[in-house]
């Protein structure tokens, strides 16, 4: 487990008596930017929303996954009994979902989801706007003060996915899960989101935290990921540095995978684009 965050082993996935992950490989290093890659309906988010207990009802989950917890201390989150598991959703892992605004309650204030993120984690309730405010900032967004009022409905889908992020990151757990989280927004805002992404694995001190990017999308993988591990039939067939899988795929799939995604330029720069008044992300 040294320098790992997460090490998978085996991983098997059964659904409907059918199964989806078949004895899945995976190590997240500390650090560093890893991107689960695969056509649509692989098992690629079928994997990550697992290891949280997060898996369709009926799910029969088997192998191991140890999540080191510093100074020592390891759990397998497999073997985990589901209180357990919640008391580390959050505070050790973030997950920050395909559908922003289907995971955000209508109901209540983004300062409110915030608040009750960080109460049942433990942070007194004298310092939870202060830290709420900080995650909104942390995520990109303009006028904290104003969305930590504002409702889930009143917000953009590219503030709706950000003040997801904000949930995530908000207790800086040491993994951090992004499940297909810029299908559906702009080329622009992507690149904000998987920005912050980016900057959370490389660390203001170059330690950081392990981000697991689950995509369909190679060329996001290849520009915002330090590895790159393909899913296909359930396992991983192909896994290496992001250059290396893309310029030289060794698997047949990934190679079709790359032939897909065509010539792969750098990612937009937000800072290039005029911004028309009053416009909102």
């Amino acid at each position: 487990m040294s320098g790992a965050v997460l090490a998978v082993s085996g991983l098997r996935v059964r659904v409907g008596g059918r199964t989806v992950v078949d004895g899945l490989d995976l190590v997240l290093p500390a650090g560093r930017a890893t991107a689960l890659v695969g056509r649509s309906g692989s098992g690629k988010s079928l994997t990550a929303r697992s290891l949280l207990g997060l898996a369709p009802r009926g799910a029969e989950r088997s192998g191991e996954a140890l999540l080191d917890l510093g100074g020592g201390r390891t759990v397998d989150l497999l073997a985990a009994p589901p209180d357990r598991l919640r008391a580390l959703r959050g505070r050790e892992i973030g997950y920050v979902f395909q559908e922003a605004q289907a995971s955000l309650n209508p109901t209540i204030t983004v300062g409110a989801h915030l608040a009750e993120t960080l109460g049942a984690h433990g942070v007194p309730r004298g310092r939870r706007r202060e830290r709420g405010l900080a995650a909104l900032r942390g995520a990109g967004l303009d006028d904290p003060a104003a969305l930590y009022r504002a409702y889930p409905f009143e917000l953009s889908g590219g503030q709706a996915q950000r003040v997801a992020l904000a949930l995530a990151r908000a207790l800086r757990p040491r993994l951090l899960i992004a499940d297909e989280v810029t299908s559906a927004l702009d080329p622009v805002t992507q690149a904000g989101v998987l920005d912050v992404l980016r900057a959370d694995a490389a660390g203001p001190d170059g330690s950081g935290r392990a981000l697991l990017l689950v995509t369909h999308d190679l060329a996001v993988a290849g520009r915002w990921a330090d590895r790159i591990a393909v899913l296909d039939g359930g396992r991983i067939v192909e896994e290496g540095p992001a250059r290396a899988v893309l310029a030289a795929p060794r698997h047949p799939f990934t190679a079709a995978l790359v032939r897909a995604a065509g010539p792969l330029g750098p990612p937009p720069d937000p800072g290039e684009f005029a911004e028309a008044p009053g416009a909102v992300r």
